[in-house]
């Protein structure tokens, strides 16, 4: 025995599928080999049989909308592609800006030479003033 879900893992199709099959054309063939327990259907094996036939026989579950989809969800990814193409390039000029600012101060800083606490010398002693 096997459950819906079971099925349509080793056939490759969505259980709401192989439950529309179900309850649909196959119910009169595969009802008599299904057994509800816990509001879970497990079908016996001639009806996993009778299931799997149908599927393998019927070409049209695998045909366009399957391939509309595959190219729907291509075309979103490529549109989300782009804009995470143009972040990281947004990105990447603020980066360049910052380490351009930073780049220019350091120069900046280093090209003063004045210290940065003045020191006076009294005798033998160094004493810093503010």
């Amino acid at each position: 025995m096997k459950t819906i879900r079971q099925i349509a893992n080793e056939i490759g199709v969505s259980k709401q599928a192989v439950y529309k099959r179900y309850k649909g054309k196959l119910y009169k063939a595969v009802f008599p080999y299904a057994r509800k327990v816990c509001d879970t259907i497990y079908i016996l094996e001639q009806g996993e049989i009778v299931i799997k036939q149908d599927f393998l026989n019927d070409k049209t579950s695998k045909g366009a909308h399957t391939e509309y989809t595959q190219d729907t969800i291509i075309s979103m990814l490529q549109k989300e592609l782009k804009i995470k193409n143009k972040q990281i390039a947004d990105l990447t000029a603020v980066i360049k800006t910052q380490t351009t600012r930073k780049t220019y101060s350091v120069r900046k800083r280093t090209a003063r030479k004045e210290p940065s606490i003045p020191i006076q010398r009294v005798g033998k002693r160094v004493k810093d003033s503010l």
